[in-house]
Order: C-alpha cells, then sequence, then structure tokens
C-alpha cells in the first residue's frame, strides 16, 4: 500500500508541471481519490489554488497565478479550446511597444464554458480579457503553436530553442500568428482601442503572410475588422499587401463609422481620421 501511494505521488508530481493548476477532476483521472486530494493538501504535496483547483506548493508563498501557467494549464493538460490572441499575441512576438499603459491585460479566446469559471476561481497576476472563437468561420485559422519563455515573456517557433531538450520555463503555447492577432484587434476597435493605436500596430507588421491574410480575411465574419485591414493595407503599401488576393473578400454592405467626424473613404465606405490620409484618394469629408 506504501509503495502503491509513493508510485501515485511521484505520478502526480512527474505530470504536474510546476505552477500548474489542474482541477480535482484531472486529479480523479490520474488516480486521486477525493479523500486523497485533502491528504494531500495536508501533507503539503499540493496546495489550493482556488476552489476546486490544486498545484505544487509555490516555493515563494504567493498566491497569485502567472497567466501564462493559467492558460498552459488549460490547454496542455485539461484540454480546452483556448488561444492566446489579440494585443497579447502581438506583444509575445515582441510588439511591446505598443502596448496599452496600466495593469497588463491579456486577451484569450475561446467558447468553452469551463474557461470562464476556471480563470475566475484563481488570482491571476493580470486582467483576462476572453473573447469568441467565432470572429472566424474556421477556429483553428491561424492558430500556430509557439514556444514560450517564461523568463522572458517571448515566444518562437516551436523547435527553435536547440538540442530539443526540456527546459522547464519553456512550454508550447496555442498563439494567434501575426495576421489572425491583427484581425483580432481590429476588431476593437475603436471600442478597447482607438483607431490611432490599431493603425499604429498595423504600420509596425511589415512582413504579414498574404497568402495566410487572404485566407484569414476570407474567413473573418467582422465587416468592420476586414475594412479596416484593407484600407490599413493600402495605406501601407508593402510589398506583402499588392499580394493579397481581394477577389473573395466579402466586405458587406453599408457605412462603418470608425472615427466621428471623420473623413469618409468611398472604397470600404468607412470613417478615418482627417489627419490619417488628408488628400488621398477615395476620401469625402464629411
Amino acid at each position: 500500500m506504501r509503495a502503491k501511494r509513493a508510485s501515485l505521488l511521484n505520478q502526480v508530481m512527474h505530470d504536474l508541471p510546476e505552477g500548474f493548476v489542474v482541477d480535482a477532476t484531472w486529479l480523479n483521472a490520474v488516480g486521486l481519490s477525493s479523500s486523497s486530494i485533502r491528504d494531500y493538501v495536508q501533507r503539503g504535496w499540493l496546495e489550493r489554488a482556488g476552489s476546486r483547483l490544486y498545484r505544487k506548493p509555490d516555493r515563494t508563498g504567493d498566491p497569485v497565478v502567472r497567466w501564462e501557467l493559467a492558460l498552459l494549464s488549460l490547454q496542455s493538460l485539461l484540454s480546452v479550446a483556448v488561444h492566446v490572441g489579440g494585443m497579447t499575441a502581438l506583444e509575445l512576438a515582441g510588439y511591446w511597444q505598443y502596448a496599452p499603459m496600466g495593469r497588463r491585460r491579456v486577451w484569450a479566446y475561446s467558447d468553452a464554458r469551463y474557461v470562464r469559471s476556471y480563470l475566475a476561481r484563481l488570482e491571476l497576476d493580470a486582467e483576462l480579457e476572453l473573447r469568441s472563437r467565432k470572429l472566424f468561420t474556421d477556429d483553428e485559422l491561424g492558430i500556430e503553436t509557439r514556444t514560450l519563455d517564461l523568463i522572458t515573456s517571448t515566444i518562437s517557433p516551436t523547435g527553435a530553442s536547440g538540442d530539443g531538450v526540456p527546459v522547464a520555463h519553456k512550454h508550447q503555447l496555442r498563439v494567434s500568428s501575426l495576421e489572425r492577432a491583427i484581425l483580432e484587434v481590429l476588431d476593437e476597435v475603436p471600442g478597447t482601442f482607438s483607431f490611432a493605436h490599431g493603425a499604429e500596430l498595423f504600420d509596425g507588421l511589415t512582413t504579414l503572410r498574404p497568402r495566410l491574410a487572404t485566407q484569414l480575411l476570407n474567413a473573418c465574419t467582422s465587416i468592420k475588422a476586414k475594412r479596416l485591414f484593407l484600407y490599413l493595407a493600402d495605406e501601407q503599401k508593402q510589398g506583402w499587401t499588392r499580394k493579397l488576393d481581394r477577389s473573395g473578400i466579402d466586405l458587406g454592405s453599408g457605412k462603418r463609422q470608425i472615427v466621428p467626424g471623420g473623413e469618409y473613404n468611398r472604397a470600404y465606405q468607412i470613417t478615418v481620421p482627417r489627419e490619417r490620409g488628408s488628400g488621398s484618394a477615395g476620401r469625402t469629408s464629411r
């Protein structure tokens, strides 16, 4: 009996990475009963991170959970469809200079009810903004697996770390590509982000992949986001923008007011700041 318990303890300690947070259902699945979970907590082998949520004891005694570890736990251990996207995906890719000031905000995308319940039970080090994945008709299009470095809070292509030996502070994270992330941001203009902020972000993305961008534009359900994307692509005039296939993109009908009192762009039927493109073709004053 003692050997069996020691074996089970070793398995739990091995399968549960440092800092990851799992629920009682996960612990039940690896062989722990409800009474065993209580025993593990009493003995200090596990600690409660929230109601029916557990992790290995934090060495610092800090009850706060890193947002990255919460989302990694959902993705890799609890097998929930959730990804990091929007502004946060751009930040992780190196576009920190465009991040909003103040307390860290993190954009995650999921339609699983469990995600909101799970996150609400944790004391996180950031404010989580949970959004639906229904912005695209293809839930998985443009979502990539990247290696997240928990020390630098940056992502890199999977397998780029060299010899392939597992490293404790590096984990595989599901995250929006730059092409998907900027559309996720533009969908929140002008509500969450100003036109100027969205345009500044777009201007910094000079190497987007036209084929993937075209696929995402075709799959995007937000008329506003698509019009803004193409308007900004026209303004940017980078090489990749000329390779976009616009023939099948549905831009809907009717006008969209993005900036009150701005200039009206006839080509995309949106209002933009007057100073953004004074004298450019396709605009009339409104």
